[in-house]
Parts: C-alpha cells; sequence; structure tokens
C-alpha cells in the first residue's frame, strides 16, 4: 500500500506515463521516478515502441545516485527479452532497494514474472492497491483491453448538441462545438492508433480523418478506418484523392460486396476488409479484434450517429467522450448522435460519468460503460 506521503511520487509516475501516446504501441504507456532520501533523482517514459523503457530512461537520468534507492513505476517491469533488454535485470543491476508498481502487466510474457525476478533479486515490490491501481488502470486502459480480449480499446467521440444532434438535416455539422472541443478532439488521434467513421460520414463531410501532426510516423501508422457495407464510398473522396504516408485507409465491408467496387477503392490504394455474414451489419466486436490483431491498442470511434449505435448496442463502448454544445436544434429532423432503432427505457446503455470539463463554451464528459 502506498503511503500519504510518498503518493505524489506514484501520482508523478503515472503523470509522466500519460505523455506516451500510439507510439508506444504495441507497448504500453509507462512512467517511472527514482526517489532517494525524499528526493527525486531520475524520472522519464517509454515514448516509443523500440526505444528504452521508462524504468530505463529513469535510471540513466539517477546514475550511481540510484544504489539503495526506491523506483515507482505505473505498471509491472519487464522480463523478458524483446527489442530492449529486461527491465529487472537493469533495476537489479542498479541497486534499487524498493520498486512500487501501479499493476501487474497482462502480457503473457511478464504476468507476475517482472515481480518475481525482482523479489528473487533481494529487492522488496510492493503494489498499488484501490484507488490508486485505478488510476494506474486508466493510464493504460487501452492496453489492458488489447491483452485480455485480443482486440482495440473502443473510444466513441460524440460532438452533439444539447438535444443530442451531430448535424442538421442537411448534414451540416461544421461547427456545431467551439475551437478548444474540436483542438481537444483531434488531439485523441495521438493517443489511439486508428479512426473509424461510417460511409455516411465520409459522403457528407468528405474528411481526411488525420492526426494533428498530418500523417502517422514511421512504425507506428495511423489507421484510418471506414465502415461500409454496401461500398457506396467513391474512390473520389478526399480519404484516396490526399494520400497520407503513414496513415493507411482501411475500408470494412461485408462477404459477397460488387467485386468492381473493391476493386477500384484499391486501384486508389485503399484496403478492402470483409467481415461478418454476407449483406449483414459488419460486426463492431470482429472489426475491433482486426484492429487489435494489427497492433492497434484503441481506436476512436466518431460516427456518425449509426456507427455510435452499432457500436453502443453491441456493448462494444468501453469508453465515451461527448461533446456538449450549448445549442439547440429542435429539429426532429436534424441528425441524432446515436441511432440504434427503437428500444425501452429499460434496454437504455447505463454509462457512469468519470469527469466533466468545461473547453470554453463547451462541456466535456467522459463516461464508462456501468
Amino acid at each position: 500500500m502506498i503511503g500519504d506521503r510518498e503518493r505524489r511520487w506514484f501520482l508523478r509516475c503515472l503523470e509522466l506515463a500519460e505523455r506516451g501516446g500510439r507510439l508506444t504501441a504495441p507497448n504500453p504507456r509507462v512512467g517511472a521516478v527514482v526517489v532517494r532520501d525524499g528526493r527525486v533523482i531520475g524520472e522519464g517514459w517509454h515514448r516509443r515502441a523500440g526505444e528504452p523503457h521508462a524504468e530505463a530512461v529513469a535510471l540513466d537520468a539517477a546514475g550511481e545516485a540510484a544504489r539503495g534507492a526506491t523506483l515507482y513505476c505505473s505498471l509491472e517491469p519487464c522480463a523478458h527479452h524483446g527489442r530492449t533488454p529486461p527491465c529487472t535485470e537493469r533495476i537489479a543491476g542498479a541497486g534499487i532497494a524498493r520498486v512500487v508498481c501501479g499493476l501487474v502487466d497482462p502480457d503473457p510474457r511478464v504476468r507476475g514474472a517482472g515481480l518475481e525476478a525482482m523479489a528473487a533479486a533481494g529487492i522488496l515490490v510492493e503494489l498499488a492497491t484501490g484507488g490508486d491501481a485505478r488510476r494506474a488502470e486508466r493510464v493504460i486502459e487501452d492496453y489492458l483491453v488489447h491483452r485480455r480480449e485480443g482486440r482495440a480499446f473502443a473510444v466513441l467521440k460524440v460532438a452533439a448538441t444539447l438535444d443530442g444532434r451531430i448535424a442538421d438535416r442537411e448534414s451540416r455539422s461544421r461547427w456545431i462545438t467551439g475551437s478548444a472541443a474540436r483542438s481537444h478532439g483531434r488531439k485523441l488521434r495521438e493517443r489511439y492508433g486508428a479512426i473509424l467513421v461510417g460511409a455516411n460520414t465520409v459522403l457528407a463531410d468528405d474528411p481526411l480523418l488525420l492526426p494533428p501532426t498530418g500523417t502517422g510516423e514511421a512504425g507506428a501508422p495511423f489507421l484510418r478506418c471506414v465502415l461500409d457495407g454496401t461500398l457506396r464510398v467513391p474512390e473520389t473522396a478526399r480519404l484516396f484523392r490526399e494520400p497520407a504516408a503513414g496513415s493507411p485507409v482501411v475500408v470494412f465491408t461485408t462477404p459477397g460486396t460488387d467485386p468492381e467496387r473493391r476493386q477500384a477503392i484499391e486501384r486508389v490504394g485503399g484496403e478492402v476488409v470483409c467481415l461478418g455474414p454476407p449483406g449483414g451489419p459488419i460486426p463492431p466486436r470482429d472489426v475491433l479484434r482486426e484492429l487489435g490483431r494489427r497492433g492497434v491498442l484503441g481506436a476512436i470511434v466518431e460516427g456518425g450517429g449509426a456507427t455510435h449505435g452499432a457500436f453502443l448496442t453491441a456493448r462494444m463502448a468501453d469508453k465515451v467522450v461527448w461533446y456538449v454544445a450549448p445549442r439547440v436544434l429542435g429539429d426532429p429532423g436534424a441528425i441524432a448522435a446515436v441511432r440504434s432503432g427503437p428500444s425501452r427505457l429499460e434496454q437504455a446503455m447505463a454509462l457512469e460519468i468519470a469527469g466533466v470539463e468545461r473547453l470554453e463554451d463547451d462541456l466535456l464528459i467522459t463516461l464508462y460503460p456501468a
């Protein structure tokens, strides 16, 4: 159990871990802090896959002063050889006396082996509990779902009016929310490895769906995905006309779609992936499993209403990020944020509010399934 006096150092390692974005995938975001005699002597975080892990960065910063110190890390250190040496060997070699971990790593290659290796080296090992453990889980919630269920973590992103409309009846949505909310929403693309929209969104808005930096980075592609059961998306869409290195386009459809339409999309650089039954709906779980197979830890499901409805109905919404604009359209013909067919009140999906934040005139509400 982490004492009240030292909690600030554990929270600091979580803060550092949050600096890691999608570039760490398929590795988790991890932060580490080395403390000796009540003073931080080294800290670091994992910046991208293939580069030193957080523990190694923090120990490099601490140098010889790490001998006899305490290491706080957001996740169990690895004990296996990958693209980098085992962190447990580095920790033992540095002379660390005590390690405080946020969570056990669910990866089968680790899963307690790191804790055992450190204990065998004579290091006192402690695990966070209660609220501290839950905070550590939130930092790598996408990684945890990926390792435990073999699929990508799904984040539903909605920008809507007070009456739950994402566009007017003519499909105009620019702009429902203000610049601060839009900027916040775009930054999500630096955290997760894919974005997913429905065919209607492409037909209505013709978006590029790129991350803020403009493209994906070498070794860490940002997948731009479209759900299109009948391949209605035209090859003249901006997604294809303005290709971006490192940000490939994947169109999910169903078996039996027109082969000529498939070939047309493939000719302009899109990849067509068939999922589910012929002529049926594309199963959200299968989409997330396919993304998980490609090493994507988390995906932003950006709509529109039918796509949001499909993921909610399938219980495949792991997190909801809802931007609320202080506007009311009041038009029953305007486009709803969620469309999934008629249902009774007792069938409504229950969500828990995890946070509310003001972004200039708009509100950001973060929710999780109850």
